[in-house]
């Protein structure tokens, strides 16, 4: 129980972590969400077999970051799409230009 835990701890660790890279908005929520279950579990776990609990505490430390790093990329930025006016003009030009090269074909 406890192996299985940690493995799976470890890969929610890591899948956390590489999420937070990704922009994948709050999708790191749920691997993470994984992760502090776990390392909760394996927290529980140590502490009633009375060994060092440095493994768990790591494992939760982990999946807290990501959850804040998500949670403050959510917030903190904006996806916003600017409106390029040159562009049409520039495309008006060009659709112009283009005329008036098969015009002198």
């Amino acid at each position: 129980m406890k192996s299985l835990t940690i493995i799976i701890a470890i890969i929610g660790a890591i899948i956390t972590l590489a999420f937070t890279v990704f922009p994948i908005g709050n999708l790191t929520i749920f691997p993470a969400i994984i992760t502090f279950l776990c390392g909760f579990i394996l927290f529980k776990l140590y502490k009633k077999e009375n060994k060092a609990t440095l493994i768990p505490k790591i494992i939760i430390f982990i999946a807290v970051l990501g959850a804040i790093i998500s949670f403050s990329r959510t917030l903190l930025s904006t996806d916003n799409i600017a409106l390029d006016e040159n562009f049409e003009k520039r495309q008006e030009e060009s659709n112009k230009n283009a005329v008036k090269d098969l015009e002198g074909l």
